[in-house]
């Protein structure tokens, strides 16, 4: 099963797990990477334990799907073979899902729009 980071959003989760599979990385790989480059405010907290303000939480999110998001697209793969992606609606599919994640990036943002019966 894949590891989902219990702070991003359910949509957030999706990317960044679509990142490490187009990456062939593991998520935690992906993770150590962003978080030994992540120059944010000093207070900022940085792991999987983030228990700061929803702001952090979402400046976290943003800039980690930000990041993994990059990567992807940096790749010569996407290059080489940019018009077939676009064609087959994956490109498209994965910026939509980018955009989505970037929107809504901590969990605490999903469990605001949950609606409750």
């Amino acid at each position: 099963m894949a590891n989902r980071l219990k702070h991003l959003s359910s949509i957030a989760n999706d990317v960044v797990q679509s990142c490490a599979l187009k990456l062939e990385t593991p998520v935690e790989k992906l993770v150590e990477e962003f978080e030994t480059t992540w120059k944010a405010d000093e207070t900022a907290p940085v792991g999987h334990n983030i228990t700061a303000t929803n702001n952090n939480n979402n400046s976290y999110g943003r800039k980690f799907v930000e990041f993994c998001s990059a990567k992807v697209l940096q790749t010569r793969d996407i290059c080489k073979t940019i018009e077939e992606k676009i064609a087959d609606g994956s490109f498209s599919r994965f910026t939509f899902d980018m955009m989505l994640a970037w929107e809504m990036p901590a969990s605490a943002d999903e469990e605001s729009f949950t609606v409750i019966d």
